[in-house]
C-alpha cells in the first residue's frame, strides 16, 4: 500500500467518524492537540507552516486555548502540544503561537537533542533542537516536557531501561534547564506502547502528568493524569477536518485505540512508503 493509499484510508475513517459525530453530541472537557513537525518534511506527521498558521488563527478566534495544566484537570478548552523537539517547533511554530497568544508544550527527546531520531532520515528538515535552542524556545513562553532519552517504545523495555529512559530523562532535563519538568509524553503513545511500570516510573520521576497518543477528550469526571488523551494532527487533515477534531465531531476516532484497530494500524504503518 502506497503513502497515497494510506492517506485515502485515513480520510475514509475520518469521514465515517464525522458522519456519526453529527448525531452524537460532543463530550465536554479538554482536548489536547498533538503535533510533531511544522515544516517541509515529507512525513505523514508533518504539518505545513501555512496550514499550521491557518489552524492556530481559527483556534484563537473560535476555540478556547488553554494550558496543559488546565487540560490535565479536564477544563473545557484546547491545549497544544508537540512531540520530539524538532527545530521547526522553534523556527516555524513558536512565532505563530506567540502571535495568537496560544500556550503550548513541546516534548523533547533529551538524549537525541542536536541530532536526529533513530527512525528519521538524517536530513535538515528532521533536525532536532539543541539544548541552547530548547532554552530559547522556553524563553518565548513555551513549556518544555520530557519524551524519554531515546524515544524508546517503553512497553518493550525492561524496568531498568524504562527507569533510565523516564527518570534519567527527567534528571538530565532538570540539570540542563535548571527547574523541575512537570509533564511527560509516552513515545508512540498507544495503549500498547507503555504499561503500568511506565506509569509508575513517570510518577517516580516527579512529573505531574503524562500524555498518551490515545485519541479523545479528557472529561473532568474521569481524567487520567497519567495517560491524558490527545488528538493527533497530521498532513492528511484538511481545515474542515481540523475544525471537526477541535469541536469534537471526530471523538469516535477513540475507537482506534481498540485491540483490533491497533493491529490494523500496525499493519498500515509497516507498509512501504512511496516518498
Amino acid at each position: 500500500m502506497s503513502t497515497r493509499s494510506k492517506a485515502i484510508v485515513k480520510s475514509a475513517v475520518k469521514n465515517l467518524a464525522s458522519a456519526a459525530g453529527c448525531v452524537i453530541p460532543a463530550a465536554s472537557g479538554s482536548r489536547i492537540l498533538m503535533y510533531h513537525s511544522v515544516g517541509r518534511r515529507e512525513h505523514e506527521m508533518n504539518v505545513r507552516p501555512e496550514e499550521f498558521r491557518e489552524q492556530m488563527a481559527w483556534l484563537a478566534e473560535h476555540g478556547t486555548p488553554i494550558s496543559l495544566r488546565d487540560a490535565m484537570e479536564g477544563r473545557p478548552g484546547v491545549a497544544v502540544t508537540f512531540d520530539d523537539g524538532y527545530l521547526d517547533n522553534l523556527t516555524e511554530a513558536a512565532p505563530v503561537l506567540n502571535e495568537f497568544g496560544i500556550p503550548a508544550t513541546v516534548y523533547v527527546v533529551a538524549g537525541r537533542l542536536g541530532g536526529f531520531l533513530d527512525h528519521d532520515a538524517p536530513e535538515e528538515a528532521a533536525q532536532l533542537m539543541t539544548w541552547d535552542q530548547v532554552r530559547e524556545l522556553e524563553s518565548m513562553g513555551i513549556t518544555i516536557g520530557a519524551h524519554t532519552l531515546t524515544h524508546a517504545r517503553l512497553s518493550k523495555c525492561s524496568e531498568s531501561v524504562q527507569r533510565d529512559e523516564i527518570v534519567g530523562c527527567a534528571r538530565l532535563m532538570e540539570d540542563q534547564l535548571q527547574h523541575p519538568i512537570e509533564s511527560f509524553a509516552y513515545p508512540f503513545g498507544t495503549s500498547a506502547d507503555y504499561n503500568e511500570c511506565s506509569r509508575g516510573l513517570v510518577r517516580d520521576g516527579g512529573f505531574r502528568c503524562a500524555c498518551s497518543a490515545r485519541y479523545g477528550v479528557n472529561v473532568p469526571s474521569r481524567v487520567d493524569p497519567w495517560a491524558l488523551r490527545r488528538i493527533w494532527i497530521d498532513r492528511t487533515d484538511s481545515m474542515a477536518v481540523f475544525r471537526r477534531k477541535v469541536l469534537g465531531r471526530l471523538d469516535l476516532l477513540n475507537a482506534l485505540d481498540s485491540r483490533l484497530a491497533l493491529r490494523f494500524r500496525r499493519i498500515l504503518n509497516r507498509v512501504p512508503r512511496d516518498v
